[in-house]
Formats: C-alpha cells, sequence, structure tokens
C-alpha cells in the first residue's frame, strides 16, 4: 500500500461517523487524539478565536467544531503556513567582524 492511500485510509477513519463534532467533550477527546496535551480546553481555544471552533448560539449553546477543519487547522500549526517559509522582504543588518590575516 502506497503512503498516499494510507494517508487516504487514516482520514476516512478519523472522520468515520460524520465530520461535526458537538460539545466540548467531543471536541477535547478529538483534539487529544489529534496529539493535543489531556488538559487541552476547547472552551479557551474558542475564546481566543486562533481555533476554527463555533458556539451553536444563544445562551446555553454547545460548542461545535469539524473534524477536517481541526486536522486542516492543526496541519497548518505543525508544518508552518506557506508564506513563513518565504524569506523577508527587509533586509537584516548584520555586521560582519572580518578575521584578520
Amino acid at each position: 500500500m502506497d503512503s498516499n492511500q494510507l494517508r487516504h485510509d487514516e482520514m476516512d477513519e478519523r472522520l468515520a461517523g460524520g465530520d461535526l463534532l458537538v460539545g466540548a467533550g467531543t471536541i477535547r477527546a478529538f483534539l487529544i487524539y489529534l496529539g493535543m496535551h489531556e488538559g487541552v480546553d476547547p472552551y479557551y481555544l474558542k475564546r481566543a478565536r486562533r481555533w476554527p471552533i463555533g458556539n451553536t448560539g444563544g445562551k446555553g449553546g454547545k460548542l461545535i467544531a469539524s473534524k477536517r477543519r481541526l486536522i486542516r487547522h492543526a496541519e497548518e500549526i505543525t508544518r508552518g503556513h506557506v508564506a513563513d517559509a518565504s524569506p523577508s522582504k527587509h533586509r537584516a543588518r548584520i555586521e560582519h567582524d572580518l578575521p584578520a590575516d
């Protein structure tokens, strides 16, 4: 089995049971499955607005998230954005001490 097929099989396994996660406990369990620490707090991630976690709205609403979007976000964090790999447009000021011959 090639690595591409293995990746697709793993993705199918992760997305089994649908794409939507409802409730903080379910989201926490999925984030732990993705490799985050046991103490991860989905409410904090939602408040920080850095993770694709939403709310069903209103008082007493439940947290919701898409498995695919969480996976993609986690991959972006671990790999970095394409823009991050490009060199800076600003030249750094570097002072070189040349050895005396």
